[in-house]
């Protein structure tokens, strides 16, 4: 598994396609266990396919006008995956990109915090109520009677009630449907969605997400109670009599969670036929591109021969290490990918980060460019093969391979438990002020 920004960036990204194709297609239906499960679903898919690297056999990787367009894409993809680009600057005062990413990086760890505290903080109200109040058992349940002003919520097998504000008919009616809440596990739902909305704090789809989660299972609690025999009429009443109290951060289920208004509509809708079930076919698609797209990441397909003929990228004089090896089969797709410094190849920028000098004479003559390096991580993890597939300028482009050539050792990748050696392709951008 990889975890980067641009993983944060992609998983964000689905998140938003699938939670949108739910609010068009699927919201306004009443069949809300499958409403439920595609929610639930989809959320796993979006905030975990981005990270996986998975190799999907079929696109193969090349540089050549020929691919199909789905090969263009994963190349593209591909491209960014692999080794990302590093930008040196003329001073050293220039904001770069490494320095982006590592504020990006305090401020996403600093949210996790924060959003950890107001899960605990929750949490912590929660057990503190269910053990200072007496609690009495209702068949696997037990039922916490509360003198604070809180409404009915359950979390697993517990439902926390204020006796005093509600009738006998109107305390049995809570009681059921805060038992069809724990009965169907609700509390799992909305646990996941916390842990989920603490890692993805940032992406505002992921709080939608979790109000429809919310909005669901109160319509499937309330489908519940009718369903077992409690009158449509007077639970609608009951309903009407609500208002929103204080929520523990979404972690319960609670009775009162919204103005009673859509679960109304809802107990009133004529059920969705059903032929409006096919409507999730529609979310195929989109689970099909999200593989293709996100999963082909790092992995390439196998080298016939040298792939230096098939890179269409024109080069200038193409300058070539001393270093001397003996010839390997290079291989793209590996089982396992080489690690520098125990950590994934875009760690290798880091490292480039710390030794590349902006040349003096390339600064005097005001020269920037790109500079394309291609080199190998032999069977034995030493940098070989090191040469510039397009260049920028004599100094540059020196300068780049000087710093490739002085890497050291990586752990080699590994291909159907042989070690292997795999070629990598890295742009290094050197800009004036």
């Amino acid at each position: 598994m990889n975890f980067d920004i641009l993983n944060i960036i992609e998983s964000a990204i689905t998140l938003a396609i699938f939670y949108m194709f739910y609010k068009i297609f699927l919201k306004k239906e009443t069949f809300f266990k499958m409403n439920r499960l595609y929610l639930l679903s989809s959320l796993l898919f979006a905030v975990t396919i981005p990270f996986l690297n998975i190799n999907l056999g079929m696109f193969p990787y090349h540089f050549s006008s020929g691919n199909n367009i789905l090969q263009e894409i994963s190349g593209i993809k591909r491209g960014y995956n692999e080794i990302n680009e590093l930008i040196i600057y003329a001073y050293s005062g220039k904001l770069t990109w490494t320095i982006i990413f590592k504020c990006l990086s305090t401020i996403y760890i600093l949210g996790i915090v924060i959003s950890t505290v107001f899960f605990v903080f929750g949490l912590g109200r929660i057990v503190v109520i269910i053990y200072r109040n007496k609690s009495k058992r209702y068949g696997k349940y037990r039922i916490v009677q509360t003198p604070n002003a809180v409404v009915p919520f359950s979390l697993f097998k517990w439902i926390i009630i204020n006796p005093e504000k509600y009738s006998s008919n109107d305390m049995e009616q809570v009681i059921a449907h805060e038992r069809m809440h724990a009965f169907q596990l609700h509390s799992l739902d909305l646990i996941l969605i916390e842990v989920l909305v603490i890692l993805f704090w940032f992406n505002p789809f992921i709080y939608w997400y979790r109000k429809s989660i919310r909005e669901v299972h109160e319509y499937l609690a309330d489908q519940a109670v009718v369903e077992n025999g409690h009158d449509q009429l007077d639970y609608q009443k009951l309903l009407l009599n609500q208002v929103v109290g204080y929520r523990f951060v979404g972690l319960t289920s609670s009775f009162s969670y919204s103005l009673s208004k859509k679960r109304l509509k809802m107990l009133s809708m004529i059920k969705s036929k059903n032929t409006s079930k096919i409507k999730i076919a529609l979310a195929i698609p989109f689970v099909i591109g999200a593989l293709f797209f996100f999963v082909n990441s790092v992995d390439f397909a196998k080298a016939n021969g040298t792939v230096t003929n098939e890179i269409s990228i024109s080069s200038q004089d193409t300058i070539k290490t001393m270093v001397n090896e003996n010839d390997e089969q290079v291989f793209f797709n590996v089982d396992v990918l080489p690690k520098f410094n125990g950590g994934t190849p875009d760690s290798f920028r880091s490292f480039i980060q710390e030794n590349l000098r902006y040349p003096i004479e390339a600064q005097k003559n005001k020269v920037s460019g790109r500079v394309f390096i291609q080199f190998d991580i032999n069977s034995k993890g030493k940098v070989v093969n090191a040469n510039v597939v397009r260049g920028a300028d004599p100094d540059l482009d020196k300068e780049a391979l000087r710093v490739i050539n002085s890497s050291p050792k990586w752990e080699p990748g590994f291909k159907e438990g042989k070690p292997v050696t795999i070629r990598y392709t890295f742009p290094i951008a050197f800009f004036l002020k």
